[in-house]
């Protein structure tokens, strides 16, 4: 590595060694940078996508064929379905079954390294300094650190790099590009950033007006077909354009813009920031294929906070081979933001676990998988992130309302449309046929008025679900603070109903419980009871790791 060659003379003031010996503030800067990706590769996996590629990866290993319909859900079941990550899906649900959760929370830290390998690479084919390599492996954290996480993008940000770094270096063959690409397009929808770097490759060049890499136009080629390499041909392209039309950019903070008020996603504006300035500055020098990758991907950013990971490896690419010697004192001041912008992310997501609930109803997933038999064969809404999991805990053959997929995009803009109104509710309801909902404990609270016998009355603010889903119809039986789950009390058992509902104490509801309490109209006994057995099953639930 730069600056640790070996030294042929003992004296001090060898000129020699004045050469190769390493600045402390150099050396200070990389262990700064090394001790912040430890920190961002120490983080628990968060994503809720992770479950239904293990319910995925389970039915592929189980059938041992490429799945072509859905299978998991009642909404959708049977509607064609391109899993365009199916080669990806039996080796993390291989991971999960030997290793548990902390296996893939070691895998994640292990694409993550190798997703910045080949930017280093770059860097050192540049002969950046070690300052340099620093503050690129800075910037790259900062733009990856919203997608930090075990998804399948990683595997596309890793291939991005590797193929930035060969065309940087002017190498291309046909035979390549195929194999790259045929493994590219089995495992994530990733593969057109692929084509996009063929293309600027060429750009580039003439441009600049120097020949294109021998072989470009081949290695183009060969990823083309290799691309066809995969079990739905072309309904691959099919797939695409319906997850990428979806109105995710609505409803899903990651699909949308990067915002100053989402401090996950602080960083990745800081890293735009910097790449908009070096673009400014660099001249001639930002028309290199990093430079025009970095600038395509900073516009791409600017709509979607998704290619973030993807601007990390351009991005940090051009911006430290176009200054390759930086300052150490502007590289720490990057360093010093990163590491503010990183306290609101650790403390969000736990630290110390393999994996962070943040995103997934877990608790009350596990409480309606325990209660199956009362609760399996319902038709249950869930929300659309927590859909995943929950058909992971059911196990094979359970079915959820929807999950991550692209399928149930349009589910998005009719659950928002319903939770308008009470009345707009009870028309999604009755339209899905709904029999239960496992559902975020919204803090929306709506006025009520009670009248009392002696005509007098009183105001209350009373929480959402109060009026959305009235008591006649539909039963508490979970809360947590982050879901509720309500069942149609005609389609469970009332034996099981009567021990596991909650009548008294709602959540939300403190001034109405206190209103009637005062006037004798609750069993307290019964509220008691009610209150130790919430008790006992908010602690059962708990991951071990959290207790």
């Amino acid at each position: 590595m730069h600056g640790l060659h070996q030294v042929r003379a003992r004296d001090p003031s060898d000129p020699i060694i004045a050469k190769v010996s390493v600045p402390p503030e150099e050396g200070l800067i990389r262990a700064w940078a090394s001790a912040l990706a430890l920190v961002v590769l120490s983080l628990p996996i968060c994503s809720p996508d992770l479950f239904w590629h293990l319910c995925a990866g389970r039915w592929i290993v189980a059938h041992l064929s490429v799945p072509v319909s859905d299978s998991f859900s009642f909404t959708a079941s049977g509607v064609p379905w391109v899993d365009f990550e199916w080669a990806l899906q039996p080796l993390w649900y291989g991971v999960h079954a030997a290793a548990g959760l902390w296996g893939l929370w070691a895998l994640k830290g292990l694409l993550l390294s190798a997703a910045f390998a080949p930017v280093d690479g770059l860097l050192r084919d540049a002969r950046a300094s070690g300052t340099a390599r620093a503050g690129a492996l800075g910037f790259w954290l900062a733009a990856a650190l919203a997608q930090a996480d075990l998804r399948a993008d990683l595997i596309s940000a890793l291939f991005f790099a590797v193929l930035l770094r060969r065309l940087c270096r002017g190498r291309a063959s046909f035979l390549f590009g195929f194999l790259l690409f045929a493994a590219w397009a089995n495992l994530h929808a990733g593969f057109p950033l692929g084509f996009m770097l063929y293309a600027l490759t060429a750009l580039s060049a003439r441009l600049e007006k120097r020949a294109a890499p021998a072989g470009l136009a081949a290695e183009a080629a060969g990823a083309a077909f290799g691309v066809l390499l995969n079990p739905y041909g072309l309904g691959l392209a099919g797939a695409l354009s319906a997850h990428a039309s979806g109105p995710m950019a609505r409803f899903v903070m990651e699909w949308g813009p990067p915002s100053a008020h989402r401090a996950f996603q602080a960083p990745l504006l800081a890293a735009m920031a910097v790449a908009l300035g070096a673009a400014s500055a660099a001249g001639r020098r930002a028309l290199s294929p990093a430079g025009l990758s970095a600038l395509v991907l900073l516009a791409a950013c600017a709509v979607s906070a998704r290619f973030g990971i993807y601007l990390a490896a351009a991005g940090a690419a051009f911006v430290f081979t176009a200054f390759p010697r930086p300052r150490a004192g502007a590289v720490a001041c990057g360093l010093a933001v990163l590491s503010a912008g990183l306290i609101v992310p650790l403390r969000q997501a736990r630290p110390g676990a393999a994996f962070s609930d943040i995103y997934v109803a877990r608790r009350a997933a596990d409480f309606i998988a325990r209660e199956r038999g009362a609760l399996g064969g319902l038709r249950l809404f869930n929300q659309y992130e927590w859909g995943g999991y929950l058909g992971w805990a059911l196990g094979p053959g359970g079915r959820v309302y929807g999950d991550g997929r692209y399928l149930f995009h349009g589910q998005l803009g009719r659950t928002q449309d319903a939770l308008a109104s009470p009345e707009s509710f009870a028309a999604f309801a009755r339209a899905e046929d709904l029999e239960g909902f496992l559902i975020r404990d919204y803090p929306r609270t709506f006025p009520s008025t009670r009248v009392y016998p002696d005509g007098t009355a009183r105001a209350f603010a009373r929480p959402w679900f109060v009026s959305f889903l009235p008591r006649e119809r539909w039963a508490l039986v979970w809360y947590d603070g982050q879901a509720l789950v309500f069942v149609d009390r005609a389609k469970v058992p009332s034996k099981w109903l009567g021990s596991h509902e909650y009548r008294w104490r709602r959540p939300g509801d403190a001034a109405a419980l206190a209103d009637a309490r005062s006037r004798g109209e609750i069993p307290e006994a019964a509220l008691a009871a009610e209150d130790s057995r919430h008790a006992f099953q908010l602690y059962s639930t708990i991951p071990r790791s959290r207790r």
